[in-house]
């Protein structure tokens, strides 16, 4: 087993295939994990700047619970702070991903999925109550950007004990924008083609191929399309 791979007891497995890139360490506990990593992706640790010493030796990825799964598509480069903290967890990163930031499922019955081709810079992606997060694949998710399925945090209501913040799952559609220090907040869905604007909170629907921003956010224009690529000329119709 590659050197920086810490997996017990022998029920874990953790498959690398030769030309995979394992920078930064793996540790997994408990029983029954199962960790794939896809031919040809890179794996290592993420730790902000100025971040204590306990947070940059950190382990690219850390399980501890039993039946979680982490399956890594094909050409991938991931430099995450990956923790899997429960049971019966399910993290799925498409081929071709490039992922910067954090990834934390601290709960049991959880799913991350991310699709091919997606981007993040210095993102954090929370899971701490069971539910989905899902994003689409060709999403940009740009710096410091939030994402959550939860408030973490319960909120009661005093007379009668009834929650008032229930989690709910996330839906990002394919090829979302999401702008810089956006979050994304529980229960949201972003359809195809969205662009969410710098500093925004979506708490709810945001239709396919609009511009949406503000606090909360709400449509600004109808009928966008954007590119990766900076290009000023008008698209071929």
């Amino acid at each position: 087993m590659h050197a920086l791979i810490d997996a017990s007891p022998a029920d874990n497995t953790v498959t690398v295939p030769s030309g995979a890139g394992i920078l930064s360490r793996v540790i997994v506990r408990g029983r029954g994990n199962r960790v794939l990593v896809g031919a040809g992706s890179v794996l290592d640790a993420f730790a902000p700047a100025g971040a204590r010493s306990d947070v940059a030796d950190g382990p690219a990825l850390r399980i501890e619970g039993d039946d979680n799964a982490v399956e890594i598509g094909d050409a991938a480069a991931l430099t995450l702070n990956m923790t899997v903290i429960g049971s019966g967890n399910r993290i799925e990163i498409g081929a071709g991903c490039r992922l910067n930031g954090f990834a934390a499922i601290r709960c049991s019955g959880a799913t991350l999925r991310i699709g091919a081709g997606t981007t993040m810079v210095n993102g954090s992606l929370q899971l701490h109550e069971p539910g989905e997060i899902d994003i689409g694949p060709d999403c940009m998710i740009a710096n410091q950007v939030y994402v959550s399925l939860s408030d973490i945090h319960p909120i009661h209501d005093r007379a009668t004990g009834q929650r008032l913040n229930p989690p709910g799952s996330v839906r990002i559609g394919a090829h979302v924008w999401l702008g810089l220090r956006c979050m994304v907040m529980k229960g949201s869905r972003i359809g195809p083609g969205a662009v969410i604007a710098a500093g925004a909170v979506v708490s709810g629907e945001v239709p396919d191929h609009v511009i949406a921003g503000g606090v909360p956010a709400r449509v600004l224009r109808t009928d966008v399309e954007w590119h990766r690529d900076l290009d000023v000329t008008t698209p071929d119709r």
